[in-house]
């Protein structure tokens, strides 16, 4: 591209070209000949062109977004029968009553920095590409943003908000993150999972308050996890019972101090209920009264058979977790109340996926798991206009789909480089839907969801090969194809693609072509150059 701008035009010209070459690619995609390479080589239409967004002026109503990590959509009332019956979350529950409840939400390229990448930018990252990086998590997608990428936060600078970032989710503070591009202040909430807080397991912990000596023989790599974990929560336990409170309590000290800068947008993550699912004990209580032994705080990735008081102890913790949340998202929500900012502030909860919590003997999410107790997410958004105020929304959404929502909302336009839709049209009736199917890929295997089926299968096996060190034509065990019938299995317990191999045949083909027509618009740089205009605007701000 040169010095040229990165333009609507330019970008319509790349998706074009993309989903011109879809039907052709779609095969390529198949046996592994195109973009089996981890890193494309760079497309001079990929560029290294910052172009910031325009200013513009909107309604000037406040913006905030709560997302709580690993937070399943049935976790809530509003979304029908819970996956625990005695399960309480009564803040959110009196939050969706007001708010409009998008009835079939999902993310798009996953997991959890993935996904962030879809919400920060409302762009597609399908096909996700894999690039090396010192970190424990080595999947395709999981970097930051590209220097091209523009965000909601950028987008809302230049409409003059004054914007804040309050975040325990570890992931995207680590060296060389930039997803606080576009706020004026960050504030990381520090002491969850692998967050290296405290430095004192150089040598390992006794973690036998958190795992049997059995549990850990069988998992030992959890040690070295356990020890760090538990390091941490002896600094963030002088400050407070969770690191959801910690998270909460910033977030309302900032509204204290804030909540009369208009406009303005405050953006809270919470990495709870992420693992380790450790609640506090007056949260435990509810679900497994007077609980003893090894907290059993870390379940296992792997598909393996547990004892029932280990899985049902997994499960009470997770309840305790969300009772976490709730709490204090609950306190949080009573801050935006008391200072009258629901009349003029849209309000936003969501999750970025949800986990496995014994179905299928499963825990947690993973590639594995491309179903709907992981990949169906919340997303409730109040607005100061009551008019649809508890209104369900049926309709596929995904999580690109939030910023160009959220901008309407604000009466802003989104950035060229957007490939969301504003799916408000589907709130007020001026249309049904925006999309027929979901597609989603976690690591090397994608999957695709329409009304009645559900399906997965590994999307770029030589990539998988590669990375996983398989033998070259030897069966890809790790992952066989997966088929449900939503209509009779809901639930996705029942794998019936032997039963129907030309629906998985046509399942397989609706998620490569959507797939393919992403090649050539998903790459992009992470050293730029701007031109000589773009810098000269900069300054001149």
């Amino acid at each position: 591209m040169g010095n040229e701008s990165y333009s609507r035009r330019n970008f319509l010209k790349t998706a074009a070209a993309g989903l011109a070459a879809g039907a052709g690619a779609r095969d390529a995609w198949a046996d592994g000949s195109a973009g089996a390479q981890s890193t494309p080589a760079p497309r001079e239409e990929c560029g290294s062109v910052y172009e910031p967004p325009p200013k513009q002026q909107g309604n000037n109503l406040n913006l905030i977004v709560i997302v709580s990590d690993t937070f399943r959509h049935d976790n809530l009332a509003c979304y029908g029968p819970r996956w625990l019956e005695n399960l309480e979350t009564p803040n959110l529950d009196r939050f969706a009553e007001k708010a409009v409840v998008f009835k079939d939400a999902y993310p798009e390229g996953m997991p959890t920095i993935v996904i962030r990448r879809t919400l920060y930018t409302g762009r597609r990252v399908i096909p996700c590409y894999y690039f090396p990086h010192p970190g424990s998590v080595q999947l395709p997608g999981w970097h930051e943003l590209y220097h091209e990428d523009v965000t909601l936060s950028e987008t809302l600078l230049n409409a003059g908000y004054v914007n804040t970032l309050i975040s325990s989710l570890y992931h995207q503070f680590k060296p060389g993150r930039n997803f606080q591009r576009g706020f004026h202040t960050w504030r990381w909430m520090r002491g969850l999972e692998w967050d290296f807080y405290g430095t004192s397991p150089h040598q390992l912990l006794d973690v036998s308050d958190l795992v049997s000596a059995d549990y850990l023989a069988r998992f030992p790599a959890l040690h070295r996890t356990l020890s760090q974990y538990k390091a941490n929560r002896n600094l963030w336990q002088q400050q407070g019972e969770s690191v959801t409170q910690l998270t909460m309590q910033e977030a309302i000290r900032w509204l204290n101090e804030n909540h009369d800068q208009r406009p303005f947008y405050l953006h809270v993550e919470s990495f709870n209920s992420h693992e380790p699912w450790d609640p506090p004990r007056r949260f435990l209580e509810k679900y497994m009264p007077n609980a003893t032994g090894p907290r059993f705080v870390e379940p296992p990735y792997d598909t393996v058979p547990l004892p029932d008081e280990i899985k049902q102890r997994f499960r009470a913790n997770y309840a305790g977790a969300v009772n976490d949340v709730d709490f204090w998202v609950g306190n949080l929500l009573d801050t935006i109340e008391q200072f009258g900012l629901f009349e003029n502030t849209v309000v936003v909860f969501m999750s970025d996926h949800g986990a496995m919590l014994g179905e299928r003997g499963q825990f947690v999410k993973g590639p594995d798991k491309l179903r709907g107790q992981v990949t169906h997410i919340p997303l409730l958004i109040r607005t100061p206009d009551t008019t649809y105020a508890g209104k369900k929304v049926d309709g596929f959404v995904q999580v690109p789909d939030v910023m160009p929502t959220l901008l309407h909302l604000l009466g802003l336009k989104p950035p060229p480089r957007v490939t969301g839709t504003n799916v408000w049209p589907m709130v007020n009736g001026e249309t049904r839907s925006v999309r027929d199917d979901t597609v989603h890929t976690y690591g090397w295997v994608g999957a695709v969801r329409t009304r009645e089926w559900a399906y997965s299968e590994i999307w770029q096996p030589k990539a998988h090969q590669d990375q996983f060190h398989l033998t070259p034509g030897a069966p890809l065990s790790e992952y066989k194809p997966q088929l449900y019938n939503l209509e009779k299995d809901p639930n996705e317990l029942t794998d019936v693609v032997d039963r129907y191999p030309d629906i998985a045949k046509q399942m397989s083909a609706r998620m490569k072509d959507y797939i393919a027509s992403g090649e050539g618009m998903t790459f992009g740089s992470f050293n730029g150059k701007p031109s000589l205009d773009t810098r000269m605007s900069l300054y001149a701000k």
